[in-house]
């Protein structure tokens, strides 16, 4: 579904990536999975975020945080 919607957030949308994120420690290919589907959604949304992280509430922000923020290989 998500990559269904490649460059738009649909309502529905924001509720769903969170319920993902929860699976992202998840045993492989589970979690594995979810990395490859946050990344996509980070690779096709970065040029337009400062307007779709509008649709998403501070709290869901919080918990897609961890998957959507490219951790440094050095952290």
């Amino acid at each position: 579904m998500i990559y269904a919607f490649p460059y738009d957030i649909p309502e529905w949308m924001p509720n769903e990536l969170v319920k993902l994120a929860k699976c992202a420690s998840d045993p492989s290919p589970i979690a594995r999975t979810v990395r490859k589907v946050f990344a996509e959604f980070r690779r096709t949304h970065t040029d337009s975020w400062h307007l779709d992280k509008l649709k998403f509430t501070s709290d869901q922000l919080d918990i897609l945080s961890d998957v959507l923020v490219s951790h440094s290989y050095y952290a």
